[in-house]
């Protein structure tokens, strides 16, 4: 594992916008996987929208497919992959008090951006300065087919980025570093008991699956509140796990429980012939 941490000087604070958002991120790659770099996401909120998944293909950039929150008080881009095989997942950092989350609303949300622009975890390092002093405070976990890469933003343009080519890595909403921050920030339950909960679950094997990641998204094992899969202050409302081996088109496994509607499970080989289909609503 390989992190670096780079403290950049901004005029003003990184604040989030929005209600805090309660996620749960992790991947595997190198010897710890089977079938190439694995990412999954728990996409947890209060069942008060509804969701998509699109395929983008903007006017500059790489076409990109995103799970996109359509409405309610949080929409926008939560997870996606491109066509040259970079993914991302983000988690809000909701251990930041909301006064300074809501302090800024200069600050933005960069997961399209990344998606648009960067083919390579490397490209994004390489930018990471650029990019990140510019994002409100969040958790992003991304991959490529050489692995992993964990991205901490907090404030001041402040921000921790963890390279893992041969292991696990795992987050929720509290932060890693708290030298990232300004003040003591506070870590809710579920966060620390997701935490503990899928660190432990990827702890009990050597090496991992996309069907066992598809099955950890389903674990109940700590209640309404604090499981993997939540039904209680907050609903998981998606399930994101995708494959991205080598010499190898990327595989997503998607589940949409969008509040209301019947649940959703759809399996995409994004190969070249995916990629040629023009922009639109794949599901629901």
């Amino acid at each position: 594992m390989r992190i670096v941490k780079l403290v950049l000087a901004a005029g003003v604070a990184i604040v989030l916008s929005g209600a805090p958002q309660a996620c749960t991120l992790w991947g595997a790659s190198g010897d710890a996987s089977e079938d190439g770099t694995l990412l999954a996401k728990n996409r947890d909120w209060r069942p008060d929208h509804v969701q998509s998944l699109r395929l983008r293909h903007p006017g500059h950039g790489f076409a990109y497919l995103g799970l996109y929150a359509d409405n309610g008080s949080a929409p926008g881009l939560k997870a996606g992959v491109n066509e040259r095989g970079l993914a991302l997942v983000g988690a809000s950092a909701s251990s930041l008090p909301r006064d300074l989350r809501l302090a800024d609303s200069s600050k933005h949300a960069v997961l399209a951006q990344l998606l648009r622009e960067f083919a390579s975890l490397d490209q994004v390092e390489a930018g990471a300065g650029k990019v990140f002093s510019q994002s409100r405070p969040m958790f992003l976990l991304m991959a490529d087919a050489t692995g992993l890469m964990q991205v901490e933003v907090g404030q001041h343009g402040r921000y921790r980025l963890t390279r893992q080519s041969n292991g696990t890595l795992a987050h929720t909403n509290h932060y890693f570093d708290a030298s990232l921050l300004d003040i003591a920030q506070q870590t809710g339950e579920s966060s620390r008991v997701r935490l503990g909960r899928i660190q432990s679950l990827l702890a009990q094997n050597q090496t991992h699956t996309l069907r066992e990641f598809e099955a950890l998204s389903q674990d109940r094992h700590d209640g309404a509140d604090n499981s993997l899969w939540r039904n209680g202050k907050e609903y998981t409302l998606a399930a994101w796990q995708m494959a991205l081996p080598k010499n190898q088109p990327p595989k997503l496994h998607l589940v949409l429980a969008n509040p209301g509607q019947r649940q959703e499970t759809a399996d995409y080989l994004l190969d070249a012939a995916f990629w040629a289909k023009p922009e639109g609503v794949l599901l629901p």
